[in-house]
């Protein structure tokens, strides 16, 4: 294995330290000390690749989207019409493995630092430009462009409050509670039907059974 794969492997390493550190423990206590700790390894290691705590972050913040990318693509590509695809949507961003308190917390934690850092900035662009990406393709199928555009916007903000509500809430939010406000989200401009009852059941499942494979495959 080559200096470059090794490199390569210990940043993911800190990355997904980083991560769990701020699901324990937020931003201010969330320390590269810290990191090193919870990845078992020296604060000089640490350091030797990355040099900043908002470097380390920057690249935990990475490691979360991933989680969360990898999930997208399974679902979208078990889509097959343009309401599975709006479902395969919702299901990633509720998904059991991510839409916990504890992750929740972190992501606050994250976004909090985005107006301030640029590569917090640059990352959450991102994240954002695809989401609304998979979002507004599927809707222009099935209601004009500009209520198209509308109602991405709204999902996108709402899906957004659902994760605040998930990590400061004292009682939290359910997938299930979730899934009800973003269906009335898409009911202010789109009547429910047999096709889009078909594939919210459809995708729900589809998302079910990839949680217990991967639930498997850690076992």
């Amino acid at each position: 294995m080559g200096r470059r794969d090794i490199s390569r492997i210990r940043r993911a390493e800190y990355a997904a330290a980083a991560y769990r550190a701020l699901m324990r423990h937020g931003n201010e206590g969330t320390s590269l000390a810290r990191v090193a700790e919870e990845a078992g390894a020296s604060k000089a290691n640490v350091l030797h690749y990355f040099k900043t705590k908002e470097a380390l972050l920057a690249a935990a913040l990475r490691h979360a989207n991933a989680e969360l990318l990898r999930e997208a693509v399974l679902l979208l590509g078990e889509a097959r019409t343009p309401w599975e695809r709006v479902y395969a949507v919702i299901e990633t961003n509720l998904s059991p493995t991510s839409f916990r308190p504890e992750v929740a917390h972190a992501w606050i934690a994250l976004c909090a630092g985005v107006p301030h850092v640029p590569v917090y900035q640059r990352i959450q662009t991102v994240i954002y430009a695809r989401m609304r990406s998979n979002l507004i393709g599927p809707l222009r199928s099935l209601l004009p462009a500009s209520d198209a555009a509308l109602v991405t916007d709204l999902m996108t903000t709402a899906i957004d409050g659902i994760w605040l509500r998930c990590g400061l809430s004292l009682d939290g939010v359910t997938q299930q509670q979730a899934r009800a406000q973003l269906d009335a989200v898409l009911d202010a401009r789109l009547p429910d039907s047999d096709t889009r009852r078909a594939a919210r059941a459809r995708m729900a499942e589809v998302a079910r059974l990839l949680t217990k494979a991967r639930v498997r495959a850690k076992n």
